[in-house]
């Protein structure tokens, strides 16, 4: 009951912030353009609370679906249209499309803003140790003396405890001018040893390395195949198809080799082991990451943030196009990846979880991702408003009632219809996500104690 609690908070900040904000856009520049805003609304349906004043009704409704701004004479079709010049359809087409684009506008500008708090504050990058894992035959790795499980220390007088650091170590020998071999330092069974790199290697000695990062899992991604499957953060893959992997690289080796296939994995959950099936989506992905076992803040000064929450704004607009794009040419993919309100309260209480700069990053993404399905020239939304607008003034004259009420009905039955869908989906993944943490139990349970003993190896 607490998590459901939880996740209810997290949706309804994240998603009520962004839609008062949208719905801000649109109140803002209709009554700059002098329209009347009867009701000012956040969620829809039946009034719960709320105020009036100057005219209007700020209220918020029962039910936590969207917004919605209510002009005078808004509808071709309402009775309280008396030709007044403050009402919505009153205004030049050029007017209201700039009412209706508000909205969308002030999502995408609420999106970079929070970027650039974001880049500003800091943002926390994962990192994670530099130890070796399995050493390939007659590679640099080999030939310079680094055997598996040591651990990096310092290259060319440079820090290199972790990936990172090494990598930026590896950089600066590269560009550096002064003798051609450079000292490497690891830490073998608790004390230093002194190797020697060619400074025209190092670059090849950072490609060739092989991490022993392990193979647990540090998050499962709402939705995709090993959260439908019901594993969990900290288990543990110890095998592929009956081939043990003993680092993240095998195990994303196995798992690359095959899209859309089904592979047996072997799992150990603390001091159980069980088996289970979990089908690779087409792109060879299971969604799961490493844990962020180090993890680095990195800020910002206000020039580069503000350059760089502009280049992450539209890096996150171009991915959601992209990605409606993809759907329209291969919608068997709309299942499994349109998220409603459900799913976005889920990842929204994830993401609050890793920190404050997660959260406001996936808030970002949501915003912008507002801003993108509601200029799709549907009907309804804004951007089938925009459409006729515009529409009006390239042909000096607006679509004629029926047309624009036979057009609103079809948008209105694509929307509901879309609703729907991403309600039902939200719902069978959180019913298959129990059903397959339940069948492990029942697994678990059934497994005689021989069954669930690891081998003396630990795997």
């Amino acid at each position: 009951m607490h998590d459901f609690w939880m996740i209810a908070l997290y949706g309804a900040l994240v998603l009520g912030v962004l839609v008062f904000v949208h719905e801000l856009g649109h109140f803002l520049v209709a009554k700059w353009l002098g329209v009347q805003v009867l009701s000012f609304s956040i969620g829809m349906g039946p009034r719960l609370a709320g105020f009036r004043r100057g005219g209007t009704d700020y209220r918020i409704s029962i039910l936590p679906l969207g917004g919605f701004v209510r002009m005078a004479g808004d509808s071709p079709e309402g009775q309280d249209r008396q030709g007044r010049p403050e009402e919505f359809l009153e205004k030049p087409w050029w007017g209201r499309a700039l009412i209706t684009a508000a909205g969308p506008v002030a999502n995408l500008v609420l999106a970079y803003f929070i970027n650039v708090l974001v880049y500003s504050i800091g943002v926390q990058t994962p990192d994670f140790p530099a130890v070796v894992g399995r050493v390939g035959p007659e590679s640099i790795v080999e030939r310079i003396g680094v055997r598996e499980w040591d651990r990096f220390v310092s290259l060319d007088g440079r820090p290199a405890r972790t990936m990172r650091q090494l990598g930026a170590a590896v950089d600066h020998a590269v560009r550096a001018k002064g003798p051609e071999r450079i000292p490497l330092t690891v830490s073998r069974g608790g004390g230093p040893v002194a190797l020697e790199v060619r400074r025209s290697e190092a670059a090849r000695l950072a490609e060739e390395l092989d991490w022993n990062t392990g193979t647990v899992i540090g998050r499962v991604f709402l939705g995709l195949p090993a959260y439908q499957a019901g594993l969990r953060e900290g288990d543990e893959i110890l095998s592929v198809d009956g081939e043990r992997v003993g680092n993240w690289s095998e195990l994303s080796s196995r798992i690359r080799r095959k899209p859309d296939t089904p592979l047996s994995l072997r799992i150990r959950r603390g001091a159980e082991v069980f088996e289970t099936t979990v089908k690779t989506t087409p792109d060879s992905v299971i969604g799961i990451s490493l844990p962020e076992t180090i993890t680095v803040l990195e800020r910002f000064p206000l020039s580069e943030a503000v350059l760089l929450g502009a280049r992450q704004t539209l890096y996150a607009a171009g991915l959601i196009y992209a990605g409606l794009w993809s759907f329209a040419t291969n919608p068997i993919r709309l299942s499994s990846s349109v998220a409603g309100p459900i799913a976005i309260a889920q990842v929204a209480r994830d993401q609050a979880k890793g920190g404050l700069d997660q959260l406001l990053s996936f808030a970002s993404f949501i915003s912008v991702a507002l801003m993108a399905m509601n200029l799709l020239p549907i009907p309804i939304l804004d951007g089938g408003h925009i459409f006729f607008a515009l529409l009006e003034g390239a042909r000096k004259r607006p679509l004629s009632l029926k047309t624009q009420l036979a057009f609103q009905r079809v948008g209105l039955a694509v929307l509901g219809g879309l609703v729907i869908f991403s309600f039902a989906n939200d719902l069978a993944r959180v019913t298959q996500r129990r059903r397959a943490e339940a069948d492990i139990n029942r697994r678990l349970q059934r497994e005689a104690p021989a069954d669930t003993v690891l081998p003396a190896d630990g795997r």
